[in-house]
């Protein structure tokens, strides 16, 4: 193992940006409703990955003549690996004690965030990082990244390796071939996104999202950290002002304006976005320009350090928060402040206790280190060991939690049981509209429905009724019920589903020819409804038709309280824009809902059903 290996340049820069980037996931993941693109800080991660990786691999290789891959790895193992498995067993334990109803699948959390390759058991599990709920939320959800970034820092020496020996030594190869597999990752993302469809195959598959980790490792090539510009003349200077203006700028403004459904973000936005921060990157690099200096200051410093430690644990600090404080929407500053102190004063002590002195812990006698390690128990080693011990206890309780159980909770059951229906029954549904003919409801049907509170008038009026319902898993919840007291109305609901979707599902309606008269909306669970949204649905929907949009209880997430807002700003500006206030009805009403108070149950779902009607057959467009 050679020893004489070269010290990289430290980019200070690249610390503010690491700030930056996290203050950004951070905000998301506190509110996607005010924050809509802050999930855009991880490709600035992925892209910085991508540079220092490719950037360390060229300098060694250039200055000693062969590569270290053993040293690479023991290297970002000795930085990484103790931060996260102390954050997964402390989580473990944390879930093992006090919220048991997300047992299920931690032992294979466990091992697929240690073995990199979370982010394909979170696809090929169906894990949505779009439905929002917490308490049933997966607070392992982010670590995706961290698996992209293992597989690369696993497979992309070896490639450099491969491309270097075989063609002479030159960058070149390296160059292009970056360059052409990030293109490629990018028209795959295009191409797997389907509009109205939960992303989230194409937001965690690595070869989807390779292009941001490929493009640093493009700029590295082309512009290594050690070519500075000591003496940059003004021209030089201008330049690189210029482009750290177009990298920075481009970056604010697709975070402040792409929400992370958006199909423009899948069809070459998030590509746009790693171009964008590889020429922030580019400015800072050479440091002929302001940008380096305005990323350098000690406030970025410390964050951007421990940016790490911040990015891992807040999230469960969020969902763990959520679950315990069922009226976020109505504090939301005041918790969001307790929140961020708590993520922050953790990261400073896994900083501190953890990375610091584990990436410089010498490994190289493990069996003296682990004997010496049992022998002079210290506070810190104690809290530590603690932690790995009641972690593992929820590990292997998980091993006997069977899934398919655990997922067939009254709540899953029900959502599934009426997603069945719901696509037998449109099929059947649309062809009868096609053909001109009436779907009648039984009379059993009509006894329930007057049981719950509609006369026999309402029923008459709600049998002939035409439209369409646009929902997610709550309307989903009460999908059952609503259809048997508007046997004609077209509905299609689906778990995880941001408002945007909306758009596309009500064209693809009204291309089939089921729209109808009346629009219903159940939207806005997951996140963020915004203005374009409503005056598209309203666009669509025409001066001829009445929209419905029923307004979020969801108390548990901060978004609630500007959805029901705007949408209330909504109806005053729009004559034929109606809200249905489930907010209020429900509020005293928590046994209507099961446990995230946000889905009614079997109590709640007539219920829900019944007080849509009311309010839509009071306004229907005949």
């Amino acid at each position: 193992m050679p020893t004489d290996r070269p010290k990289n340049r430290f980019i200070t820069g690249f610390t503010g940006l690491r700030a930056l980037a996290v203050i950004c996931v951070i905000l998301y993941h506190f509110n996607p409703a005010l924050f809509s693109g802050g999930y855009l800080g991880v490709p600035v991660f992925l892209t910085l990955s991508g540079y220092l990786v490719t950037d360390h691999l060229l300098n060694e290789y250039q200055t000693t003549g062969t590569f270290s891959y053993g040293h690479f790895w023991y290297k970002r193992l000795k930085r990484l690996y103790p931060t996260l498995i102390v954050m997964l067993f402390a989580t473990a334990a944390y879930i093992t004690f006090f919220q048991r109803n997300i047992l299920a699948n931690l032992w294979q959390s466990i091992l697929t965030n240690l073995a990199y390759v979370y982010n394909w058991f979170e696809i090929l599990n169906g894990q949505s990082y779009f439905q929002k709920f917490a308490g049933s939320e997966s607070p392992f959800t982010h670590l995706w990244t961290l698996s992209i970034e293992g597989q690369f820092y696993l497979i992309w020496p070896l490639i450099v390796i491969l491309l270097l020996h075989f063609f002479r030594k030159s960058k070149r190869a390296i160059f292009w071939t970056a360059l052409i597999l990030s293109v490629i990752s990018a028209l795959l993302m295009a191409f797997l996104f389907k509009p109205g469809v939960d992303p989230s195959r194409v937001y965690y598959g690595t070869d989807t999202r390779m292009f941001s980790i490929l493009l640093g490792a493009c700029l590295a090539v082309l512009w290594p950290s050690q070519k500075t510009l000591s003496n940059p003349n003004s021209q030089q200077r201008w330049f690189f002002e210029v482009i750290g203006a177009i990298g920075m700028a481009g970056m604010v403004i697709t975070v402040f304006t792409v929400g992370a459904q958006s199909p423009f973000l899948y069809r070459g936005g998030m590509f746009l976005f790693s171009i964008f921060t590889v020429l922030a990157m580019w400015a800072i690099i050479a440091n002929a320009s302001v940008w380096n200096r305005l990323l350098t200051n000690p406030v970025f410093d410390w964050i951007g350090s421990r940016s790490y430690e911040i990015y891992v644990y807040q999230l469960p600090v969020f969902v763990f928060f959520g679950d315990k404080i069922t009226n976020l929407s109505d504090y939301q500053w005041l918790y969001a402040i307790i929140e961020v102190v708590i993520i922050l004063v953790i990261s400073e002590l896994s900083y501190r206790y953890v990375e610091v002195p584990f990436s410089h812990y010498d490994y190289a006698h493990a069996a003296r280190q682990i004997l010496n390690f049992v022998n002079h128990i210290t506070p810190r080693r104690a809290i530590l060991s603690l932690i790995i011990a009641l972690g593992m206890v929820g590990f292997i309780q998980s091993t006997i939690v069977d899934p398919k159980v655990e997922n067939h909770s009254p709540l899953a059951n029900h959502i599934k049981q009426n997603a069945k229906k719901e696509k037998q029954y449109n099929q059947k549904l649309a062809q009868q509209i096609k053909n001109g003919k009436k779907v009648k409801r039984t009379s059993a049907d009509e006894a329930k429905i007057q049981k719950d509170g509609l006369t026999k008038a309402q029923l008459k009026q709600a049998q002939q009724l035409s439209g369409s319902a646009v929902g997610d898993s709550v309307m989903l919840a009460g999908r059952d019920d609503l259809q048997k007291i508007f046997p004609q109305l077209y509905i299609d609901a689906q778990v995880s589903r941001q408002a945007d979707a909306a758009i596309s599902s009500l064209k693809e309606m009204q291309s089939k020819g089921v729209l109808g008269k009346n629009v219903i909306i159940g939207l806005g669970t997951n996140g963020n409804i915004n203005q374009d949204t409503i005056d598209e649905v309203i666009k669509i929907a025409g001066p001829n038709r009445n929209v419905f949009w029923i307004n979020n209880h969801i108390p548990s997430q901060p978004w609630q309280n500007k959805n029901n807002d705007l949408l209330t700003e909504a109806h005053q500006k729009n004559k034929n824009f109606y809200v249905i206030d489930w907010n209020d009805y429900v509020e005293n009403h928590p046994d209507w809902l099961y446990n995230d108070q946000a889905h009614p149950n079997t109590t709640g779902a007539p219920k829900y059903a019944t007080f849509i009607a009311k309010n839509v057959l009071e306004h229907e467009k005949k």
